[in-house]
């Protein structure tokens, strides 16, 4: 390799190193986590993460399964990996491990709930429920109902 090209493949990396650090920004992840509640604590609980582009058609982009460990107290320790964004977390307990959330009409079946709280007789709005991450985000507590 000559010298003037050994040059310009250095000149090249260094003009090129703060587009690269950007990339990598953009690829870290973020830890989400909190406590679910409220199950019967001998059932899975689904832990399901939605982005503004999929939550509409409730099509979650992440879904964790957990086993409540005892017997009797249903406290579950979860944690999600996400990269920056806007989100919106729910979760359910599996009563009938039919691993879906089964509706009557439009109503839940089974224990569920979302991060940030839900009321009304009208259909789940992203703009209400969803949360900003930017960093590890703790006590994303979801109480199941």
């Amino acid at each position: 390799m000559t010298k003037n090209l050994l040059k310009r493949l250095v000149i090249l990396k260094l003009l090129l190193l703060p587009f690269l650090s950007i990339s990598q920004a953009d690829d870290e992840l973020f830890s989400i986590s909190g406590v679910i509640t409220g199950c019967s604590a001998n059932k899975p609980v689904h832990v399901l993460l939605y982005n503004e582009a999929v939550f509409k058609d409730m099509i979650h982009i992440q879904e964790n399964v957990y086993q409540p460990e005892k017997e009797f107290d249903c406290a579950i320790p979860y944690t999600l990996q996400v990269q920056k964004g806007s989100y919106v977390i729910a979760a359910f307990e599996d009563k009938n491990i039919n691993q879906k959330l089964d509706f009557f009409f439009f109503i839940p079946k089974e224990p569920s709930g979302f991060f940030r709280a839900f009321t009304g007789m009208s259909a789940p709005n992203f703009e209400k429920l969803k949360f900003d991450v930017a960093d590890n985000f703790v006590n994303a507590d979801i109480e199941l109902q």
